[in-house]
């Protein structure tokens, strides 16, 4: 389907531009700070941008989400919405927040991936609903919606560190 493979395509840009901010911020390149003074419409774009998605998959696809994928949207939401609420350069309680929502929903989404690895292990939704074990989306080899909501949380938990570094830039 092409809009799975467009989401994918999405989801490795995002990627890409973790290792790209991770690498500049390591050799103090100067797009490092641009990016910071940037965060906060960054990380509300694409926060939203998720949260329009996985309603997309439900609603619009079809597509039921298991317990973890409920998880991992419950902390993504939040961060979209209060994202657009303050300055996240200046704003060390939202900050924290999303340091927080991120830190627990990245702990989330890789279970799940590890869970939909290895599928003979755990399936801690399959007794009662939806099984964690079912791919919807399956585009390049690895991108998977548990993929993408991790890949959209560690990229909120790095814009958060940056905001975090360059309060000022």
């Amino acid at each position: 389907m092409v809009f799975n493979t467009i989401v994918a395509l999405g989801a490795i840009a995002l990627q890409l531009g973790i290792i790209c901010i991770l690498v500049g911020w390591a050799i103090k390149a100067p797009f490092v700070r641009y990016i910071a003074s940037h965060t906060g419409i960054i990380l509300a774009s694409i926060f939203t941008i998720a949260t329009l998605l996985s309603l997309i998959y439900q609603y619009g696809l079809g597509y039921e989400p298991c317990i973890l994928c409920w998880y991992q949207r419950i902390l993504i939401i939040p961060i979209a919405l209060i994202a657009w609420t303050a300055n996240m350069r200046t704003s060390k309680l939202l900050q924290t927040q999303v340091l927080t929502l991120a830190s627990i929903g990245i702990a989330i989404a890789l279970f799940h991936v590890g869970i939909e690895q290895f599928p003979g292990g755990i399936d801690v939704c399959g007794a009662n609903g939806i099984s964690c074990t079912v791919r919807y989306v399956y585009e390049f080899g690895y991108i998977t919606i548990p993929v993408m909501s991790l890949t959209t949380l560690a990229t909120g938990f790095v814009l958060a560190l940056l905001a975090k570094k360059y309060p000022k830039a």
